[in-house]
């Protein structure tokens, strides 16, 4: 076998493994193939075409922790100072719909909104 051969063989090893990739526990993955959505993949092995397909991103499953300092007005006039935290986490189902639609999750005003809210009119 002439060093052709072996660069060939190299070459091919590596696109073979380079279409390997794992997603570890408590996490998706995000597939495209030229950009475009292709699937999400859960934990463990996965294929992948080398260089059509690409992971675009990874989302965690986990439990999540939002801690804002909220500035709130007593029943006595005195404005005090609340360190709160919210615990939140994207759904297996819902990855689509975090990774894509939302920029930064934890700082979208919908989520920080119903938190206001909640603090500001609890009696």
């Amino acid at each position: 076998m002439g060093i052709i051969s072996y660069i060939i063989i190299f070459i091919a090893v590596l696109l073979i493994l380079s279409g390997l990739f794992i997603v570890k526990q408590q996490t998706s993955a995000i597939i495209e193939r030229f950009g475009r959505f292709l699937a999400i993949r859960q934990s463990g092995l996965h294929i992948k075409i080398p260089l059509i397909d690409r992971v675009a991103g990874r989302m965690s499953l986990k439990i999540l922790q939002l801690d804002v300092i909220v500035e709130t007005k007593t029943k006595d006039d005195v404005f005090v100072k609340l360190k709160v935290s919210v615990q939140y986490k994207v759904l297996a189902e819902k990855v689509y719909d975090a990774f894509y639609k939302l920029d930064y999750p934890q700082d979208q005003s919908l989520l920080m909104s119903l938190m206001l809210f909640v603090l500001k009119y609890q009696k």
